[in-house]
């Protein structure tokens, strides 16, 4: 029987040392804000890891250290989809990698999913028993107690780095002090340090390195030790609207919708308490959101308003992180979202431009993925492209584009239009 828990509850070292103890065979899959990291144990040793993480993706996980230019990857993500070649296969082929390059980089990236895991110190876990079926996932060969000595260390090290840096509106500017020669020898320093502009917060530094939260962080926490870059202040974090208060469905919004249905009434969305494991041997708890709450969602996206089905579904979610039925609701939601923005707001070969100047659209309350997306617009880049080369989840860019658009911050172009 599968068991799952939060790590709030129950360490990552706790369920990594019980796997290596028990000789177990397994998946060990962990959630967090909806991106899953999936670890394939046998007789207790870790064997492959996957990752949703957008960061762990290889064309990202090539940027942030510097390998490839984001039009690189633009170019070869192109090419990707025609051709359903794997990307590394690709970028080996332009030349822009050697076979050697790929091989280690690929091991890299693997450490980097399993002990970025380290850095989740509040995520939904679960454990189910017997062989993974799914081939698509990077081999490793790793002892537990490797994995465990090394988390440790980082984990370490990111309390440190998060005593500096402990709010994401955090403002760099660079000092007078000349930054260390190696920093303009290594291209992934050297693209966090040419960041620091006295004005990104460190949550936009972070997608502008495309890199993980731990090493952008400790680059830039050795930056501040050195004397080379300070913090210029805070800046609230924009994190986009607030959706509208969840309405509560009622009897009749569960039948058959009549001719002039009234409005359901606003209010909170109920539920109870989501289940934690406090011992690895807890049994997968039943599911913890209303009924009432996963049929008014089912019934929107059965309407096609994915919009207010994935408001609804979003703050169940913040409540509910580990609810299975919740999950599959919200990934089938997700999807509709996705295909109905291709299909009538964000036509993928739509060129994005800006519809003011930048200086009113930076005169407003920016979350950091708009601050993202903005510098990335230029007239010239399609919706694709652009979704291609941000290091967040397509859903999550569509769902920004689709609120700039609606800001009056960006408009849509035809390609031809565009370039004239």
């Amino acid at each position: 029987m599968p068991v799952q828990g939060n790590l709030a509850t129950m360490s990552l070292t706790e369920i990594l040392q019980w796997l290596g103890n028990a000789g177990k065979t397994g998946t060990l899959s962990i959630e967090r804000n909806k991106v899953v990291k999936r670890i394939l144990v046998r007789e207790g040793r870790v064997i492959a890891c996957a990752s949703q993480e957008p960061s762990d993706m290889l064309g990202h996980f090539l940027v942030s250290r510097g390998k490839i230019s984001e039009e690189t990857l633009r170019n070869a993500l192109a090419q990707q989809e025609s051709t359903k070649a794997h990307l590394g296969r690709i970028l080996v082929a332009s030349g822009a990698l050697t076979e050697d390059e790929l091989r280690v980089l690929l091991e890299d990236k693997a450490q980097e999913t399993i002990f970025g895991l380290f850095d989740w110190d509040d995520a939904e876990f679960r454990f189910a028993d017997g062989e993974s079926p799914d081939t698509n996932i990077f081999a490793v060969n790793m002892r537990v107690e490797d994995i465990l000595l090394r988390g440790a260390q980082r984990w370490d090290e990111m309390q440190r780095f998060r005593s500096v840096f402990n709010d994401p509106g955090i403002v760099l500017r660079r000092t007078e002090r000349k930054p260390p020669a190696e920093v303009f020898r290594n291209r992934m320093a050297r693209r966090i340090f040419e960041s620091i502009n006295g004005e990104r917060t460190v949550a936009e530094i972070l997608l502008h390195a495309h890199g993980s939260e731990y090493l952008v962080t400790k680059f830039l926490y050795e930056l501040n030790r050195a004397g080379v870059a300070e913090v210029a202040g805070v800046k609230p974090v924009e994190r986009g609207p607030e959706p509208p208060p969840v309405p509560i469905p009622i009897a009749e919004d569960l039948l058959p919708e009549p001719a002039a249905a009234p409005a359901p009434e606003p209010a909170k969305l109920g539920g109870k308490k989501p289940v934690r494991a406090t011992a690895v041997e807890t049994a997968v708890a039943p599911s913890a959101v209303e009924d009432g709450d996963l049929e008014f969602a089912r019934r929107l996206l059965n309407r096609g308003e994915f919009d207010s089905a994935l408001e609804i579904l979003d703050r169940a979610y913040k409540a509910h992180p580990g609810d299975e039925a919740l999950r599959r609701i919200l990934a089938e939601a997700e999807a509709s979202f996705v295909e109905k923005a291709y299909r009538h707001y964000l036509p993928p070969r739509k060129i994005v431009a800006l519809s003011k100047g930048m200086e009113a659209i930076t005169a407003e309350r920016l979350s950091p993925t708009e601050f993202f997306l903005l510098s990335r617009i230029d007239g010239t880049w399609d919706i694709k492209s652009i979704i291609q080369i941000t290091p967040l989840r397509e859903v999550d860019v569509l769902r920004t584009l689709k609120r700039m658009r609606e800001k009056g911050l960006i408009e849509l172009k035809d390609p031809v239009a565009a370039s004239a």
